[in-house]
Parts: C-alpha cells; sequence; structure tokens
C-alpha cells in the first residue's frame, strides 16, 4: 500500500516536474501561427488579411532584439495587408529613467526591428499599460522612426483592392483616456478597430465591423479543469482569448508574444494572428 503511494507521490512530482520546466522554458520560446476567418455580410468586396500580434515585452526572459526580428519574419512570411500590434513592447513595470542603460538599450534594439515588417497597406499600433507606465511617448517615438504609425483615439482611411474601411486605435483602458469621438470621424460603415485590452470593448458602437485586441495573454497559464482565468481585466476570463462576440461584435484577443510578472506559458502559446475578414460568399481556403 505505502509503495504505492510513494509510486503515485513520485510520479506527481515527475509529472510537475516536467510541466514546470516546460512552462518556463518551452512554450514560452515557441511562436504558433493562428488562421482566423471572419465572415461578415458588411464586408462587401475584396477580402482582408491582418496580421495581428501584441504584448511583444522585449526586455523579459524569453523576448529579446533576435526574437523581435523573427517574429517581423514570420509576419513577413504570412503577406499580411495590414499588420497591427495591439501594445505591450516593454516588459516590466518601471519607468525608462529607473532602468539600466543595457535595458533601455535592449528596447531601442528591439523596437527597431520592427522596421522591417512589410504590408502594403502599412503597420500600426496602439500602446499598452506597460508602455505608458514605461515611457508612452518614448516609445512612440522609437515606434514612429521604425516606421509603425500610432493610433491614439486617431483613424486613419484604408483602401484595400477598392474596398474603403477604416481602422480605428485606442489607448489603453488603465493608463489613457478613450474619446469615442473618434468613431464619428469614420468615413465608411465598415469599421476595424484595435486596442490594447478587452476592457476597452464597451466603448466600441454596435455599428463595429471588427475588434482586434491582446492584454490577456490567453490566460499564460491554461490549466485543464480550470481554465485561463488570470486574465488582468474587468471584462473577465469569458474575453480571455479567441474568436468571440461582444453584444454581437465580431472580435478577436490574442494571446500576444512575451509574459508579464510569471516568466512562464502553459497550453497558452505565443502567437501571430492572422484575421481574414471577408463577404459571407468570399469563402476560401488557408494556406497550412
Amino acid at each position: 500500500m505505502w509503495s504505492l503511494i510513494l509510486k503515485i507521490f513520485a510520479l506527481g512530482v515527475f509529472t510537475a516536474t516536467l510541466c514546470l520546466f516546460y512552462g518556463f522554458f518551452i512554450e514560452p520560446r515557441t511562436l504558433k501561427v493562428r488562421h482566423v476567418e471572419f465572415l461578415e455580410p458588411r464586408w462587401t468586396g475584396a477580402r482582408l488579411k491582418i496580421a495581428l500580434i501584441s504584448d511583444i515585452h522585449i526586455g523579459g526572459w524569453h523576448v529579446d532584439p533576435d526574437r523581435v526580428a523573427h517574429i517581423v519574419d514570420q509576419i513577413n512570411a504570412e503577406s499580411p495587408d495590414l499588420v497591427l500590434i495591439a501594445g505591450d513592447f516593454v516588459s516590466g513595470h518601471d519607468k525608462a529613467i529607473d532602468r539600466s542603460n543595457e535595458f533601455n538599450a535592449e528596447i531601442k534594439a528591439g523596437m527597431q526591428k520592427l522596421s522591417g515588417i512589410s504590408a502594403p497597406l502599412g503597420t500600426y499600433a496602439s500602446l499598452g499599460n506597460h508602455d505608458d507606465w514605461y515611457d508612452g511617448d518614448g516609445i512612440s517615438g522609437m515606434l514612429t522612426r521604425a516606421g509603425v504609425k500610432v493610433l491614439d483615439n486617431a483613424h486613419e482611411m484604408m483602401k484595400n483592392e477598392g474596398l474603403d474601411f477604416c481602422l480605428i486605435g485606442l489607448p489603453d483602458s488603465w493608463t489613457g483616456e478613450i474619446n469615442t469621438a473618434v468613431f464619428k470621424g469614420c468615413g465608411s460603415e465598415r469599421t476595424i478597430a484595435f486596442m490594447h485590452s478587452p476592457d476597452s470593448f464597451k466603448y466600441l458602437p454596435a455599428s463595429t465591423t471588427l475588434a482586434l485586441t491582446g492584454h490577456t495573454h490567453g490566460g499564460q497559464i491554461n490549466l485543464p479543469f480550470y481554465g485561463r482565468r488570470v486574465t488582468a481585466t474587468d471584462i473577465g476570463p469569458d474575453f480571455a482569448y479567441g474568436k468571440l462576440r461582444y453584444k454581437n461584435i465580431p472580435v478577436y484577443v490574442t494571446a500576444g508574444i512575451g509574459t508579464s510578472i510569471l516568466p512562464a506559458r502553459f497550453r497558452a502559446p505565443p502567437e501571430i494572428a492572422i484575421i481574414t475578414i471577408s463577404a459571407p460568399d468570399q469563402k476560401f481556403v488557408f494556406k497550412r
């Protein structure tokens, strides 16, 4: 009897050790490419292919400038029309002036790697809470120098193969102040909004065609029978990850790239989300 108990205990310890090793050293270094299709009746005309990433957290355990360069290569390999980066470029909670010169240099080097992204409609970013804590203006400047346009309560009219749509970027709901007047400035009935946190969904008008966000890290630790419970949001675990609907608005919450607080991921791997939106009669097969 005691021998069986000891064997079960030893097996449990061994399994737990393997899971911890995998969570801290293996999964955070992986990179999945998720293909997600939205078929929307309001989206008449050409289909649109968006590469969405978030929560890079440069300077963390698993994300250095070389990792950013690899992510850029993977994005370019998918040939997206448009690239959106939904905030949290920086790891940690301290201000830039309180960081070491080495850390700040790593941030600058990693941000510069984003200049390698290639997409016909451009690359756009919104800022996250970690960016604002670090130095929001400084991060915005680095993005601009890397050829990435920051949309902060701002919109951009876009055209893809004759199809007009309005791209809207919102600031972080924790550290920024969202101005819903930005939606009124759009000159198209087709609107794509992106922002750092799903907590910003409550500001979206019902007419929004699609909303894209990050922040949750997909729960970061996704335990069997327990789920993606830790999301650092008010909206809660129902919007921790994936293709969802918020008050009938199609939304996608990406798992992001890096980690925060705990430098581990478990059953919530880093990802590049390739979002394709088209009308229902334009259904097509993804390249795998």
